[in-house]
């Protein structure tokens, strides 16, 4: 005697696939564009004022990218690649960068 299961509200049968809207790309870049119209450009800082171990990181640095307040020959020496370079990465290479250079 097989009893009759309830019909379910919730399910719909079957798999909704998500389509994204045209013209919204996801991408792994940081949205560098709308943070610098929003604020003044990064502050550059020297590399040892950068520094994990620094506990205190001047107000006005982006804890999140360090790495946006190096110039551009302390970035190039310390990750060992150019910024464009460094922003094509995927985002995890791009933590293990950070981290080997103590910026994450």
């Amino acid at each position: 005697m097989a009893a009759e299961l309830p019909v379910s509200s919730t399910y719909s049968g079957g798999i909704a696939y998500h389509h994204p809207q045209p013209g919204l790309i996801r991408r792994s870049l940081p949205n560098m564009a709308h943070s610098m119209l929003v604020h003044e450009p990064a502050k550059i800082y020297p590399y040892h004022l950068l520094l994990i171990t620094n506990y205190r990181l001047p107000a006005d640095v982006d804890r999140c990218n360090l790495e946006r307040h190096l110039s551009d020959v302390e970035f190039e020496a310390i990750l060992q690649c150019t910024r464009a370079e460094f922003y094509r990465l995927p985002q995890w290479r791009r933590n293990e960068l950070k981290r080997r250079c103590r910026l994450f």
